[in-house]
Formats: structure tokens, C-alpha cells, sequence
């Protein structure tokens, strides 16, 4: 491993643990989590796989009115989440986190509300992921956050995207504080 590759291996867990603990401190952001649970992921600088993303293995969950992690960040912890960033890099390279909070009309509607671009991941059994993120480019720029409403068998979530994990804890205690 490079010492360029190195110092962002380094970058990316220490975003998480950071992150993780933003929200931990906050003692309303358990109410955005589905009841899935959540996962906070960080990727490489490109990454191209599953394994050059981190997350929390076991994902977030709340006890007692306060988010908690099980485990420390890890490589490849995450399959769904690290998944969708790593489409979502694909159109916006400088998205390099993401994590997923409960979804309600309600949610979606303050977010607008408060400037946060939000677009609507239409689930098409015909679209890839790719073609529904790329339907959420307006004047050059990828929502910042999407959401599905769910389906049969299927909770629906809103996933909050950035640059860091710091930065998308930071916008989801400001999404539980709305």
C-alpha cells in the first residue's frame, strides 16, 4: 500500500469514528433510524469495490434514546449502502460517504423545505441504479440526498450523501433537529 493510499485508509476511519461519534452525542438523531437500522460508510478516493468502503459492522442501531455502534468502522462492513455510494461516485466522485435515515413524507417535505436537494429514486423494476441516480441531476448537480418510499416487504429510507462522514452525521443531526 502506498503512503498516499495509507494516509486515506487512515482519513476514512478516522471520518467514521468522528462521525459516528456526532451521532451519538445527538439525542434525537435515533429517531431517523429505519427500523433496518443504518449504516454510516466512507469510501477511498475511487474506489471501485465494496471492500475500499467502510462502515460499522452491524450498523447503527439506538438504545435507550441514543444511537450506538457495535464495532469500530471496518473495510467492506457494509453491502447496501457501500453499494449504492459507490454509484452514486460514479456520477459525483467527491460523494465519498452516505448514510441512510428513516424515510417519511413528512422528513423529505423539511428537507426541501431547508435547502437540502432531495430527489425521488422512482424504484423501476426496469432502471438500474444508475439510470434512476442520473435522473436526479438538475443544471449539472446530483441531489445531495434521494429517497424511496418503500414497497412490499421493502422499508423505505432516505439516503444522505457528502463528502465525508463527518459532514453527513453533521446533516443528519441537522435533519433530527428540523
Amino acid at each position: 500500500m502506498s503512503s498516499a493510499n495509507s494516509t486515506d485508509h487512515y482519513y476514512v476511519l478516522g471520518q467514521l469514528v468522528q462521525g459516528v461519534h456526532i451521532l451519538v452525542a445527538s439525542s434525537k438523531v435515533y429517531r431517523l433510524l429505519p427500523e433496518i437500522r443504518s449504516n454510516l460508510v466512507m469510501a477511498l478516493a475511487n474506489a471501485t469495490s465494496i471492500q475500499e468502503v467502510a462502515g460499522i459492522p452491524g450498523r447503527l442501531t439506538h438504545v435507550f434514546g441514543r444511537i450506538t455502534a457495535p464495532a469500530y468502522p471496518a473495510w467492506g462492513a457494509s453491502l447496501y449502502t457501500a453499494s449504492i455510494l459507490l454509484e452514486i461516485m460514479k456520477l459525483d466522485s467527491t460523494r465519498r460517504s452516505a448514510m441512510e435515515i428513516r424515510y417519511s413524507p413528512e422528513t423529505v417535505e423539511l428537507m426541501g423545505d431547508n435547502g437540502i436537494s432531495i430527489c425521488d429514486l422512482n424504484i423501476d423494476e426496469k432502471s438500474t441504479i444508475e439510470e434512476m441516480l442520473a435522473s436526479c441531476i438538475v443544471d449539472g448537480q446530483l441531489s445531495e440526498a434521494f429517497y424511496t418510499e418503500g414497497g412490499f416487504a421493502r422499508e423505505g429510507a432516505i439516503i444522505i450523501t457528502g463528502s465525508d462522514a463527518v459532514g453527513v452525521a453533521e446533516r443528519v443531526v441537522q435533519i433530527a433537529e428540523f
